[in-house]
């Protein structure tokens, strides 16, 4: 089975003709969140697809209208209106500003980047606002979660000091000096300011956030992610303490978070806690680069397992029956999204492999950034 040629297909039927691009091509969220189509068009880029990722960028530039909103979204409908949650989820600006760069980077299109530069200014300052304090403030960031989030996030601040660092490089291809040297230096004291301030010491391992320097969560593998650490011993300590405190035991992969740790109400473990393919897919990806064999051959293979029950469709995440069971029984805001992805799993579990049938569910599938982050963990050098 070719999974590479199946996240192409996936990706590309979820971009819309406006640009675009969907979390998921079958309506199950049927909205563009930028957090999720960033990372589709890190892929996209890398299957050179940049004039589909420039789309999506121009599709936003043309729908955040920042001088009415004052920040990026986290989700808009079809049709490029804001559809908000709540406000505020400040890993959106540089994952957006990372993007930008990122296509350029593959596509070589300098007149893409003069066509992005109002924008791109925007947007930086809007992280110079939110970061006053000398850290990222938001609201939520990877899990949209608020109790978890708010306040001084590790996604967050490492989203917004990649962004940061790539909107000078943006700045200096298109020779604008002062710009450069600004957010360059802005970069370098946000970079500063997380590694002061949001690594545990004691524990060697970057926090989640100021709030929570003791809880565990995948987003703490962010600095990593974003290639802002490249201290070796630094990842593989944390490789270790998220796989001792992540990996799901009974049926494999990656969980979130710790189940009722700290998250206790049973909304945030929509369609079971379970195990998460994009977060288990850049994991991979970073037992690749300290060549960690065993935990990387780990990752992959239930990843191909996935792929193998699910016909090739990467879910949003994979719950035991038990798991999913649990929150149907418990779940108290069940809305018409909820009842439709409920009906749609059950329905995807009876036809996919008999034998698997009884023992799990598939949530959201398939879903684009899933597939995006097995793309990059095969292409990405």
């Amino acid at each position: 089975m070719d999974l590479i040629k199946k996240g192409k297909e996936i990706i590309l039927s979820s971009q819309l003709k406006n640009g675009g691009i969907l979390a998921t091509p079958n309506g199950t969220y049927p909205y563009i969140y930028p957090r999720d189509a960033v990372i589709m068009t890190k892929a996209l880029n890398r299957l050179d697809l940049t004039g589909n990722s420039k789309k999506f960028y121009y599709f936003l530039k043309n729908f955040c209208k920042i001088e009415q909103y004052h920040e990026v979204f986290h989700r808009y409908n079809i049709n490029g209106l804001p559809c908000v949650t709540r406000k505020n989820q400040n890993d959106n600006e540089g994952l957006v500003l990372h993007g930008i760069y990122d296509t350029y980077f593959y596509s070589k299109d300098k007149i893409f980047l003069e066509e992005m530069w109002f924008f791109v200014n925007q947007i930086v300052n809007l992280i110079f606002k939110y970061s006053k304090t000398g850290l990222v403030k938001t609201s939520q960031s990877i899990h949209e979660f608020y109790r978890l989030e708010n306040g001084y996030d590790i996604w967050a601040n490492s989203a917004c000091c990649r962004g940061l660092y790539d909107a000078a490089k943006i700045a200096k291809i298109l020779k604008h000096e002062e710009e450069y040297k600004k957010w360059q230096k802005k970069a370098e004291e946000l970079h500063k300011n997380i590694n002061k301030k949001l690594f545990d010491k004691k524990l060697q391992v970057y926090m989640k956030n100021t709030r929570l320097k003791k809880v565990p969560d995948i987003s703490q593998i962010a600095p990593f992610y974003f290639e802002l650490e490249n201290s070796n011993k630094k990842l593989k300590k944390t490789l270790k303490y998220l796989k001792e405190n992540l990996w799901h035991k009974e049926i494999g992969g990656f969980r979130r978070f710790r189940q009722f740790e700290l998250v206790v109400d049973w909304h945030w473990y929509t369609g079971g806690s379970g195990s998460w393919c994009a977060f288990t897919s850049f994991m991979a990806r970073l037992y690749k680069k300290t060549e960690d064999k065993k935990n990387y051959n780990e990752c992959l293979k239930w990843l191909n397992s996935t792929a193998k029950r699910t016909k090739g469709l990467f879910p949003e995440h994979v719950s035991t029956r038990d798991e999913y069971n649990d929150w149907k029984n418990h779940e108290i805001e069940f809305n018409t999204r909820l009842i439709n992805g409920s009906k749609e799993s059950e329905k995807l579990a009876k036809t996919f492999s008999k034998k698997d049938k009884k023992k799990y569910i598939y949530w959201a599938t398939p879903l684009g950034w899933s597939h995006a982050e097995y793309i990059l963990l095969k292409k990405q050098p």
